[in-house]
């Protein structure tokens, strides 16, 4: 039978690597740039979408996407928000028509792609795009009592989100706030805890082509209405580095140690 002092050691030989293991992954500790990139190459981007204002914050935010670079968007909403669901598919619906009108003298004298009546495929056709639903992190005046439940089972679909997505992992994940989007960040970096593991790393990718290295990188940009102080969610952020990058649209959040100040996002 191992001796007391035996366990003692292999636990915190344990707990230690553990640790290593955890500082190792977080950005806040462990700033990195993502392997390079070949121009052209597809690119993953998921996107947060909260309700009401951080919806309309985080589509005007990205009003000059371009399509040809961000290939595949994915779009998270809190489940029974119709609103934030439609907005996007209106946001879709721009930006397609946006790529006909940009690209309508280089499709003259070509032949453009044709659906199965021959009508010509749009980026909404080309299905370049989904919206995924995971149950809310927490409800408006929802009990603090009754949030650990909740939060537990979005954490258990966003888990099941990144690791099952028909993409693989997002490249890149962009949000501003939501406590959805918290939880989705916390599953992001359970999976980047456990990435060297074959089920959860490059052998798990690499069935469709994919390694995890670089991928789930997290864009948070705080809410504009936040002038002296970050939401709850922006500060459990900062003090858990949980993020790549942190955005704040006042320079007096920057000076307090916020987040990097880029002028005002939003328009």
């Amino acid at each position: 039978m191992p001796s007391l002092a035996y366990i003692l050691a292999s636990t915190l030989i344990l707990l230690t690597t553990a640790f290593l293991r955890l500082i190792y992954i977080l950005p806040a500790f462990h700033r990195s740039r993502p392997p390079p990139r070949a121009r052209g190459t597809p690119t993953h981007l998921l996107v947060v979408l909260g309700s009401g204002g951080h919806t309309a914050e985080m589509l005007s935010l990205l009003a000059s996407l371009d399509p040809a670079r961000y290939t595949y968007r994915s779009y998270v909403i809190g489940s029974g928000d119709d609103f934030s669901a439609g907005k996007a598919q209106g946001f879709e619906r721009g930006l397609a028509a946006r790529e006909e009108e940009g690209d309508e003298k280089k499709r003259r004298g070509t032949v453009g792609l044709t659906g199965a009546e021959g009508e010509e495929m749009t980026g909404i056709l080309r299905r370049d795009y989904s919206i995924h639903t995971v149950p809310r992190a927490r409800r408006i005046h929802q009990s603090l009592l009754t949030s650990p439940p909740s939060s537990l089972r979005c954490l258990y679909a966003g888990l099941m989100l990144l690791y099952w997505h028909p993409k693989g992992y997002p490249d890149l994940i962009l949000t501003n706030g939501p406590a959805t989007s918290l939880v989705l960040i916390l599953a992001a970096t359970i999976l980047r805890y456990f990435s060297f593991l074959p089920l959860v790393g490059p052998a798990r990718q690499s069935v469709r082509g994919q390694g995890s290295a670089g991928k789930m990188r997290v864009i948070y940009v705080e809410s504009w209405a936040r002038v002296k102080r970050p939401s709850l969610s922006g500060r459990i952020i900062v003090w858990c580095g949980l993020c790549d990058r942190v955005l704040v649209q006042w320079k007096g959040l920057q000076d307090r140690g916020w987040g990097e100040y880029k002028g005002v996002l939003v328009r």
